[in-house]
C-alpha cells in the first residue's frame, strides 16, 4: 500500500485528483512538484489489479522520460525488441531492430507512477472513491465521498478512466470492448510482441504482449458499435483456437478472462463542469484504431497539472482555463487520434502492403525496427 504524508486540511487543498491511474498519479505528481497540495483519491488499495496489455509505446516512454521517470519503469518492464504483424489475409511479417517500447502489468505501473506522486509531496487515500462532484455557484467545489463526506478543494481532477461519470459530455460514447488472458509457459520468441488483424477483429486486432520470458498476455479489442450482437468472449475463444492452439500445449492460466472498455475518440471535446479538468479516457484519450491510452494519460494528466498551477497563480476563470486546455490537447494529441481514425477507414489495404511486401521503410524507421 503507497502511504501518503500528513493529512491535508479541507480548506488548503488546492487540488484533488479522483483516479490513481497514470494520468491521475501523473497530474498529482506535477501539481505536488509546483508546490500544490493536492489530494489523490483513488478507489482501490495499492496495488491493485488492472486489466490492460500492459504495452507502454514509444511515444509513452518518450513522455515518461520528459517527466524523468523512465528510468524507474524501464527497470522493471520487459523489453520490446520486434513485432510480429498479421494481416487479415494471413500473411505475416516480423521487424526486429533496437529496443522501442516495453510491457509492464498495469498493476505495478501505476503503483510505480502513484509513489511519485507520493514522493513528491502528493497525499493519497485510498479506498476512497468519489460518487461525484460537489458544486457551489455554478462551479465545482470539491468531491461527495461514499458514505456522505465531502472534501473541498479549489480544483479538480477527474482521471476516472473509461467508466467515469465526471464529465458532462453529450456524445455516444465509442468503446473498445476487449478480452484478455493470461498464460505461463505459451510458445512465443521473447521480446517479440504479436498483433494480428484478422479478419474477424480488422480493422481492429488480437494481440499477444510477452511480460517475461515466460509469462504473456493475449487479447484482442474491437469496436462495439461494428458488430453489436457478438459476444466478447465466444470472439476470444476463436482468436485463440486460430493463432495460439498449436501453443498451448504446455501454456498454464494465470487467472480468469478478463474484459475491460476503453473509451476512445478521434476528435478532443472537453465537457467538464467549470472548475473541473478531464484527464486520460475520462476525456476519451485513447487511440480509436489500437486503444492505446498510456501516452495520452501521461501527456494529458502533465498539461491538466499545468493548467491548474496557472489558473491558481493568476485566478483564472474557470471556463477560460477549461477552452486553454481543449485547444493544447488538440495541438498535442489531435492529430494521432484523427489519424486512428483514418487508419480505420482506410488502413486495411495498406497493412496488407505493408506486411506482404515486409513492411514501409519510414513506420519500421519510426517503430525503431529493421
Amino acid at each position: 500500500s503507497v502511504k501518503g504524508s500528513a493529512q491535508v486540511s479541507r480548506d488548503d487543498i488546492d487540488a484533488i485528483v479522483v483516479g490513481a491511474g497514470p494520468a491521475g498519479a501523473i497530474a498529482s505528481r506535477e501539481l505536488a512538484r509546483l508546490g500544490r497540495r493536492v489530494v489523490l483519491l483513488e478507489a482501490k488499495r495499492l496495488p491493485r489489479p488492472k486489466t490492460c496489455a500492459g504495452g507502454i509505446s514509444p511515444w509513452a516512454r518518450t513522455g515518461l522520460e520528459r517527466l524523468g521517470l523512465w528510468d524507474r519503469v524501464a527497470a522493471e518492464a520487459y523489453e520490446v525488441r520486434g513485432i510480429r504483424l498479421g494481416a487479415p489475409s494471413g500473411s505475416e511479417t516480423l521487424w526486429q531492430g533496437a529496443a522501442s517500447a516495453v510491457v509492464l502489468e498495469r498493476g505495478r505501473f501505476d503503483h510505480i507512477l502513484a509513489r511519485s506522486a507520493v514522493e513528491a509531496g502528493a497525499e493519497i487515500r485510498e479506498g476512497c472513491k468519489a460518487e461525484g462532484l460537489l458544486v457551489e455557484d455554478g462551479r465545482t467545489a470539491g468531491v461527495l465521498l461514499a458514505g456522505g463526506d465531502v472534501l473541498e478543494a479549489r480544483w479538480v481532477i477527474a482521471a476516472t478512466g473509461a467508466n467515469g461519470r465526471l464529465d458532462t459530455d453529450p456524445r455516444p460514447r465509442r468503446v473498445l470492448l476487449t478480452c484478455m488472458a493470461r498464460f505461463e509457459w505459451i510458445e512465443f520468441t521473447p521480446h517479440v510482441l504479436e498483433m494480428y488483424f484478422d479478419a474477424d477483429l480488422a480493422p481492429h486486432y488480437g494481440w499477444l504482449y510477452p511480460e517475461s520470458d515466460t509469462l504473456a498476455n493475449v487479447g484482442i479489442c474491437f469496436e462495439a458499435d461494428r458488430s453489436p450482437r457478438r459476444s466478447v468472449r465466444d470472439v476470444f475463444a476463436r482468436f485463440l483456437d486460430r493463432h495460439f492452439a498449436s501453443r498451448c500445449g504446455s501454456a498454464r492460466a494465470i487467472g480468469p478472462w478478463r474484459g475491460f472498455p476503453i473509451s476512445v475518440t478521434g476528435r478532443i471535446r472537453h465537457h467538464a463542469q467549470p472548475g473541473t479538468l478531464l484527464a486520460g479516457e475520462a476525456c476519451r484519450l485513447a487511440n480509436p484504431a489500437t486503444g492505446e491510452g498510456i501516452s495520452y494519460a501521461i501527456h494529458s494528466g502533465a498539461l491538466a497539472a499545468r493548467m491548474v498551477d496557472e489558473a491558481l497563480s493568476l485566478r483564472s476563470d474557470p471556463a477560460t482555463v477549461a477552452s486553454s486546455y481543449e485547444r493544447r490537447l488538440r495541438l498535442r494529441s489531435g492529430p494521432s487520434l484523427l489519424a486512428g481514425d483514418m487508419f480505420l477507414r482506410l488502413g486495411m489495404p495498406l497493412l496488407e502492403c505493408a506486411v506482404r511486401s515486409g513492411g514501409i521503410p519510414w513506420l519500421r524507421r519510426r517503430l525503431g525496427q529493421r
